[in-house]
């Protein structure tokens, strides 16, 4: 199987991401790869499969509070994006997919 590496999104986080962004952000921070089928994958040797997709990984980190957002858009789509990275920073790639495997 291929893995190929995720770029971050090009947007700012000065505006609103939305779930296959916020993925995006974490996957390439966490230096996570992409699985031809949209699939994410943690491990260079061993791979992990950590979310069926970008957005699901997006999603779910909403869900878990690792990502916040306002409620409602705004209508000018301003409002950023909070990343809790110390929450994400301090676990391992096998607690996330732990935490992850509920909601894939």
């Amino acid at each position: 199987m291929k893995l190929t590496a995720i770029d971050p999104p090009t947007r700012s986080f000065s505006r609103w991401l939305t779930d296959e962004e916020i993925g995006r952000v974490i996957a390439h921070k966490r230096s996570w790869r992409q699985a031809p089928d949209g699939s994410v994958f943690a491990g260079k040797i061993r791979k992990t499969r950590m979310a069926a997709s970008l957005e699901h990984l997006g999603a779910a980190a909403v869900a878990n509070g690792w990502a916040s957002r306002p409620r409602t858009e705004p209508s000018d789509s301003s409002g950023p994006t909070h990343m809790m990275w110390g929450i994400i920073d301090a676990r391992t790639d096998a607690e996330i997919a732990a935490e992850l495997g509920g909601e894939i």
